[in-house]
């Protein structure tokens, strides 16, 4: 089956797409962020419990992430929209839910969003995929790109990546099943179907850095078919967003822009504006970019017996300390951080990293407890 290639109108502000197109406003699936049931900590297990709220699972088990960007090592610490994720915890699984098509011969597409959980020495690749099956016949009748995932995914900042897989088919009048395949070191946010839903440009990636003092933006489409122009997008809260400029249309789809009117800010938050001729409009994924990190931290003593010590000037923030395998051990909150002290003497042998985490820095530590 031909995959089309489509941007998909996801409906929210955080790394979701939308756009003005009717019919392109209406997200089939629901609870597709799996922003319920809310879970009251990082890490709440859902084991045993294999349906929720639209959604079921087999394989598994799972857990449904909490974040509110606070650092989790057992993958990324900000969900891909909202603030939870699905956590496949330690077999592959698939997540699904079931839709219906009233109308005969209609366009469907389909996306959602996969990332990796920590690295390990027991990693398993895995390849991350969406397939569409009809529940008459059991056969799958349309099917997304892939992602393949290696142990290197889950190392820090790769696990903080998100990876957009995305498809598109032709569906008679029937019954239908979603089915997200996730690995067994695998998560996955932000599922999308959608009717009629196709766009006339596609985004292969929209990336940003800080080079010399400036914000290099840069990114690539493709498939731009009545395509008029984009428009770059900053703001300073990730919510409130202005318009920098407007681009046109390159013959090869590569794009860099330079914003050097950054240097009193501390975060900056972009996004584009894809418009096309017949004035339907979609945005991208929101860059992120840490314009001042911050001074590194001092720890000590290390090796450590009983306590360490934490010297750095830095905002209220949140210190988490993970084990070898990346398992949380350790949390406190730490009030403007000038000098801290650590018990960690009910911990094991071993070596831990130790992270301070807040809105504008992150900053890891390694030591060694003996």
């Amino acid at each position: 089956m031909k995959k089309l290639l489509t941007l998909f109108c996801l409906i929210s502000s955080f790394g979701k797409f939308y756009t003005s197109s009717a019919q392109c406003s209406t997200n089939i699936l629901i609870n597709a962020d799996f922003e319920t049931p809310v879970q009251p900590a990082i890490g709440n297990n859902l084991l045993g419990v294999f349906t929720f709220n639209g959604w079921a699972i087999a394989g598994g088990p799972f857990n449904v992430i909490k974040t509110d960007g606070s650092s989790y090592g057992g993958g990324p610490d900000n969900a891909k929209d909202g603030t939870q994720y699905v956590d496949i915890t330690n077999s592959a699984g698939t997540l699904y839910q079931d839709f219906t098509i009233t109308g005969a011969n209609t366009n469907v597409s389909f996306g959602g969003y996969f990332s990796s959980r920590e690295q390990s020495g027991g990693y398993i690749d895995w390849v991350a995929s969406i397939d569409i099956i009809d529940l008459g016949t059991s056969t799958v009748v349309a099917t997304s790109n892939t992602h393949n995932f290696t142990n290197a995914d889950g190392a820090d900042p790769a696990q903080e990546t998100w990876h957009y897989v995305s498809g598109a088919g032709m569906l008679a009048a029937g019954n239908y099943r979603y089915v997200a395949n996730i690995g067994d070191f695998g998560n996955f946010d932000a599922a999308f179907l959608a009717q009629n839903c196709v766009l006339p440009i596609s985004l292969k990636f929209f990336t940003g850095k800080i080079t010399n003092g400036a914000v290099a933006l840069n990114w690539q489409a493709e498939s731009a078919v009545n395509f008029s122009h984009f428009t770059i997008e900053k703001s300073t809260d990730g919510t409130s967003f202005y318009e920098l400029t407007k681009v046109l249309p390159t013959i090869n789809g590569q794009y860099n822009f330079s914003d050097d009117n950054v240097k009193s800010l501390k975060i900056i938050y972009y996004r584009l504006k894809l418009v096309d001729k017949d004035g339907g409009f979609s945005y991208s994924k929101i860059v992120k970019i840490l314009v001042k990190a911050g001074a590194a931290i001092n720890l000590s003593p290390n090796p450590a017996t009983n306590f360490i010590k934490i010297d750095a000037a830095q905002p209220t923030g949140i210190i988490s300390i993970f084990n070898a395998a990346g398992q949380l051990v350790l949390q406190k909150n730490a009030a403007a951080l000038q000098q801290q002290t650590i018990d960690i003497s009910k911990l094991n042998k071993g070596v831990y990293v130790l992270k301070y985490f807040n809105d504008a820095i992150m900053v890891s530590k390694k030591f060694i407890k003996q």
